[in-house]
């Protein structure tokens, strides 16, 4: 049963960007004569967009369609088993469709019946996958792709932070190596658009640039430390793939990973292999221009198409839906912590003003650009768990009873023992275990009460541990 609030609303819905609203930000549609000419760029443009059905791709392609109803064809590259499979994602109501998705809906609005064939009009699914050569494009396509294409957005990835160290490299290193090597083949390109992320940074402390990774940079500010080598990375990885038993090789590449990113100043192994693909696009990029585009937290949009959609579970979702719910009532975090936040609508206009900017100028270039609010609008953790609690105090959730939850204050800790102890003792309570001892009690019950608890602890204390780094992040 899904948990609801007082208003009988999903709590999916009820999200960050509803308790924390950046200033307003002008719509980078309205540009004056003497802007960059966002308009003038997109129309009759054509686009090659990857990672088609995620969050902030679905964003972007829905803001282009709404601003720029001329703009060309935009591919989107949909992993799938067949060209009809991709059809059905494309098509589908599902999540991680386009087409049905309510994200469209002023769309659907303006075009009413017409709706579908403007869409498939200017929106092409194309079954391919970004590890494959040529991108697993079938011939019927490839040729269109490469004789039409203007722009590519590689918006693919793997976001686990704790993902196996061959799948993180793949997907986040190899797969925009190939994709701008497929680049390289588009007659007409004028851009390259990487997203990645802001924190490629690692834990440098202090104010971070915009500055383009070159091959072998590590984190580490240390003369003893060896360069990064990307190619020995993933030989690395190839290596313990044959030589691993099956059954460890998936927890021992995820330690490998782990294990490397430290080594070089990275939290995790996403981080790394973030930096190690704009590491890749920039040796290899030739005289391909290139734009790369770092989001920080990318949550729910701000006001367009309109407030507070989201797709899935995001970065902050999960702290506060449990603090909402009473699961969470504390957390290991720096309460100043400055949680660098962006909604994502806001992503997109950077992307779009950036593609406008350099695509026009189409100069061999590398430009980055972070995408956040930490230095001009920063909102610490504390902040956000006390807007947090001050929703739900209005606009409670209720549990399966039909009862309303109640929360406190959130409390905060500096260390993961500290914490363990905290939640441990916290869920025994609440389940009613304190209470399961003596002569009168169940042994079997308890057992069974013993095991759920073990469970709700170690998920808490695996996500503590999990987004420990971000906690106590200190760079903007």
């Amino acid at each position: 049963m899904a948990i609801k609030d007082k208003n009988n609303r999903n709590c999916r819905d009820i999200h960050v960007a509803a308790i924390a609203s950046p200033p307003a930000i002008m719509d980078v549609a309205r540009e004056s004569q003497d802007g960059i000419g966002i308009i003038d760029f997109l129309e009759r443009r054509n686009f090659l967009i990857t990672g088609a059905t995620g969050f902030l791709a679905k964003v972007l392609i829905e803001k282009i369609l709404r601003v720029a109803p001329t703009v060309g064809k935009i591919f989107l590259l949909i992993k799938a088993k067949d060209e009809q499979a991709a059809m059905d994602r494309f098509k589908g109501e599902d999540g991680d469709v386009i087409i049905g998705c309510e994200l469209f809906k002023c769309l659907q609005q303006k075009y009413g019946e017409g709706y579908t064939n403007f869409m498939l009009s200017k929106l092409v699914p194309v079954k391919g996958d970004i590890r494959e050569l040529n991108m697993g494009i079938g011939d019927n396509l490839l040729c269109q792709i490469t004789q039409e294409v203007d722009v590519i957005i590689n918006s693919a990835a793997n976001t686990t932070l704790d993902e196996r160290y061959d799948a993180a490299l793949v997907a986040n290193a190899i797969a925009p190596s190939r994709l701008l090597s497929f680049a390289k083949k588009c007659r007409k390109l004028s851009l390259f658009l990487h997203l990645s992320t802001t924190f490629v940074n690692g834990e440098r402390p202090g104010i971070l640039m915009e500055k383009a990774f070159e091959m072998g940079e590590s984190r580490i500010d240390s003369s003893t430390q060896s360069k990064l080598d990307v190619h020995h990375e993933i030989n690395l990885v190839s290596d313990l793939i044959e030589t691993l038993p099956p059954n460890e090789a998936p927890q021992k590449l995820k330690e490998v990973g782990l294990a490397r990113a430290r080594m070089y100043g990275w939290q995790n192994v996403y981080q790394m292999t973030k930096a190690m693909g704009e590491m890749m696009i920039n040796a290899g990029r030739g005289r391909v221009p290139v734009v790369i585009v770092r989001p920080s937290v990318i949550e729910s949009t701000f006001r367009q198409p309109f407030p507070g959609w989201i797709q899935g579970y995001r970065v902050l979702d999960p702290l506060i839906l449990s603090y909402g719910k009473g699961r969470l009532p504390g957390f290991l975090v720096n309460p100043d912590t400055v949680m660098d936040v962006v909604p994502a609508d806001l992503v997109a206009n950077v992307i779009i003003a950036a593609m406008a900017k350099h695509g026009t100028a189409a100069s061999p270039s590398i430009n980055v650009y972070h995408a956040a609010s930490s230095t001009v609008n920063p909102m610490t953790m504390c902040d956000m768990f006390n807007y947090s609690r001050d929703y739900f105090a209005e606009s409670p959730l209720t549990d399966n009873q039909g009862d309303e939850i109640q929360i406190a204050d959130m409390e905060y800790f500096s260390s993961i023992d500290s914490f363990s102890s905290y939640i441990q003792k916290d869920i025994a309570e609440k389940s009613g275990l304190s209470k399961e001892i003596g002569p009168n009690s169940n042994p079997k019950q308890r057992c069974r009460l013993e095991a759920r608890c073990k469970r709700m602890a170690e998920n808490l204390i695996h996500l503590a541990k999990l987004y420990e780094p971000y906690m106590f992040y200190r760079a903007r």
